[in-house]
């Protein structure tokens, strides 16, 4: 090893070597941002639960078959991108009116923003510690009250997929809006509900900001969150 350092072949090597280690977490740090500390999730999460009367059935989100996700779009290194966040760290519950499904309610929707992550890990990081600013215990959570449904059917069948729009009270990094999601649900059996809620929102509206960075020429103005669940009785 010490003959090829002493080479001036094996020192240029080296050289060239060293400059592309420190030009790719030059370039890193430019798309990324520091790092910061990574935060994880811990433990089960958990939300207000729902009280089932007679009549009533009670469907709990199951966290191996719920999603909760966000995308937005952005140009990076010239060309057309959109980022994806995922996390199964969510939990809920639906009231299901078996007389009259047009009274069913949602509960409190909670998500774990810690468990948010996309396909790069200095992305995750910058996530966490730039943008949603986890290591707040107050921001760990994104949380959605519902406070009005409207579309709900008069009946449902098993196999009928409805659609309706739930109105409420979102939480995200402290910042408490109010959001509408447009809901599809199907009612795949007595005991087994599938859906997804969807809906756009402008980020800066609840005090989130996202780095500049020099390879990132812009980044869309609106985010799209959705989740994708299972619910089981």
């Amino acid at each position: 090893m010490r003959d090829i350092v002493r080479r001036p072949v094996g020192r240029i090597g080296l050289g060239v070597a060293l400059v592309v280690v420190l030009a790719a977490g030059t370039l890193a740090f430019y798309i990324y941002g520091a790092p910061g500390p990574a935060t994880t999730a811990h433990g089960d999460i958990s939300a207000p639960t729902l009280v089932p009367t007679t009549g009533q059935a009670l469907f709990t989100l199951d966290p191996s078959g719920t999603t909760a996700s966000f995308t937005i779009n952005e140009v990076l290194f010239g060309n057309p991108n959109t980022a994806v966040g995922k996390t199964n760290e969510v939990a809920g519950q639906i009231l299901v009116d078996k007389q009259d499904p047009s009274k069913s309610q949602v509960g409190v929707i909670r998500v774990d923003l810690t468990g948010m992550a996309t396909d790069n890990d200095m992305r995750n990081r910058t996530l966490q510690s730039r943008i949603f600013e986890t290591s707040d215990p107050a921001n760990r959570y994104a949380t959605f009250t519902p406070t009005a449904i409207t579309g709900l059917p008069a009946s449902v069948s098993v196999g009928q997929t409805f659609s309706f729009t739930i109105a409420g009270d979102l939480i995200i990094h402290q910042v408490t809006r109010p959001e509408t999601f447009d809901v599809q649900v199907t009612a795949e059996s007595d005991t087994a509900l599938t859906g997804r809620a969807q809906t756009t929102v402008k980020y800066e509206d609840f005090n989130l900001t996202i780095p500049n960075v020099p390879m990132v020429a812009s980044v869309g103005d609106t985010v799209t969150l959705s989740l994708s669940f299972a619910a089981h009785a």
